[in-house]
This record gives structure tokens, sequence and C-alpha cells, in this order.
């Protein structure tokens, strides 16, 4: 698919953070984002998130663990499907190196599956509902002043699991932040301790393994391209305490699964607006 002309704007730009590189507070976040009606093909689909990801400290010798699990739900108009029900849990195992040069390198077990599986996952499933992914970055930078990053990944962000470079440019000052690179984006401005404003541009690619049971135990692979652009704004309400939300754009988007009959949908959709809240406790 041709990107669109955002996605070259950031491109050339070359926003992209990296949130492995710098030692964890501990984190808990719940969070929920709906999806727009759109077109897809010739039908129209909608959907939401809601999520809950948990995150360690740092112990030891540069160790964090976390937990990420996810809900997609995707309502369809004009196909012969069902909505369908998708989740996602990963248990990332992340380690980052001490010093001015900071290595980290994280694993990424995965589950991602349809609801009928994910209920029964230790009886219903089998390898094609799992996943291991990887994450390695070198990093160099100050509190103040430029620095960079390079590495590489191999995760699902743009749809089917593939090995794709990290490279940025960082810089940092007392209140404003930015990473210049490839593919994540994050600036962010902060007017006061309470307040960070932003702008970020992420891949929102994913790949669930789906088995249809209403055509007797069928499977395929539900794959799904996408970006999203977004405003963010983050408020730190109490010593432990924020809450954030985004308002943007979901954008070069394309879906590949099966319909009820077993015919094969493969089609580009619409761009579509999302809006999303998260609340965080960290310690």
């Amino acid at each position: 698919m041709a990107r669109s002309g955002i996605l070259t704007l950031f491109a050339a730009l070359g926003l992209a953070p990296d949130a492995f590189a710098q030692p964890r507070e501990g984190e808990v976040q719940a969070h929920y984002l709906h999806l727009d009606d759109a077109r897809l093909g010739t039908a129209r689909m909608e959907g939401f998130e809601t999520g809950l990801r948990a995150w360690t400290p740092t112990f030891g010798h540069g160790f964090a663990i976390g937990a990420d699990y996810l809900y997609t739900h995707y309502s369809y108009e004009g196909l012969p499907t069902r909505d369908r029900d998708l989740h996602r849990l990963a248990i990332p195992i992340e380690w980052t190196s001490r010093g001015a040069t900071s290595v980290t390198l994280a694993a990424i077990p995965t589950v991602a599956t349809s609801s009928n599986i994910f209920k029964d996952l230790f009886s219903r499933s089998t390898g094609d509902d799992f996943n291991l992914y990887a994450r390695a970055t070198v990093e160099r930078g100050e509190d103040q002043g430029w620095g960079w990053r390079l590495g590489a990944a191999y995760d699902d962000s743009f749809g089917d699991p593939e090995l794709y470079p990290i490279a940025a440019v960082t810089y940092s000052a007392a209140s404003f932040a930015l990473e210049l690179g490839w593919p994540r984006a994050h600036a962010h401005w902060r007017p006061n301790d309470a307040w960070r404003l932003g702008i970020e541009v992420a891949p929102a690619g994913a790949r669930w393994h789906v088995v249809s049971d209403e055509r007797d135990g069928a499977d395929f692979d539900y794959t799904v391209e996408a970006w999203r652009a977004a405003l963010t704004a983050d408020w730190r309400f109490a010593s432990h305490w924020g809450i954030a939300a985004k308002i943007g754009s979901e954008f070069d988007r394309h879906h590949d699964f099966e319909d009820d009959t077993g015919a094969r949908i493969d089609v580009d959709a619409e761009s579509t607006a999302f809006a999303a809240i998260a609340l965080r406790f960290t310690f």
C-alpha cells in the first residue's frame, strides 16, 4: 500500500521514540480507545480497545518485567461475518545496562488469538497462538542535549511479524524532549511538573490467530496494518496518579482475514478518528 501524506511527513522528520531506553518506574495503567466507523472495502467497520499494562520498577542488575493485556473488538456492516473479539497478552522481560552508553535487550513472549481460544487457552491453544518477539537497542544520551539510539526489533507492529531497524537522534531540555528516527514518533513539552503535552506517531499493526467455530474449527490469521498519529495530554494529578488522553487519526489501514463463509477479506480501510483515555498509577 502507498503511504499517505502524513506518514511521508513524519518519516521525513524522522520522529521516533523508544520507551525501553530509560530505567523504569513501577507502573499499572488501564486504557480505553475508540475507533470511529469507517469504510472497509465496500463494507463498514468500527472498533474499540481496552487494555491493562503493568511494569515492575527496574531491579537487580537492570531487569524489569511487564504484563500487557489488550482486548480488541471489531464490528462490521455489509460482511457475512460475526464481530471479531481478539485478545493479546505479552510478558516482556527487559534488561538495561548502566552507564553513559546503555544497552537494552527485551524478550517478549506473546499470545494473540481469538476469544474462543483465549478463554480456554490451556486446553485449546496451539503453537500458532504464540510468538516470541524481541528488541535490542544501544543508546547514548544526557539529561540535557543531544543523544542517539540504534537497534532492531522483531514483532508484528507492521502486521505480519518482521525484523525492522530502530534509529533515532534524541534531544532533551528542561521542558522539551524530541526523538528523531524510525519507526515511532514522540515530541513533548512540559509547561509545569503536572502537565505534559505532545504529538506522537506509531505503527499500530498486529496479527492474531483465529479459530472459527462457525466453520468447524477452520483457522486463519487476522492481520492489521495501520499507523496512528495523535495529539496527547498527560496530567499528573497526584504524586502517584496520572491520567492521559489522546485524539488522532488511524490511517494507512489494511485488514486481512476470512469471513464466516471462508472468503478472504484482504482490503484497505478508510482512515478514521480515534480517541483514548488512560489511568496510570506509578510506584
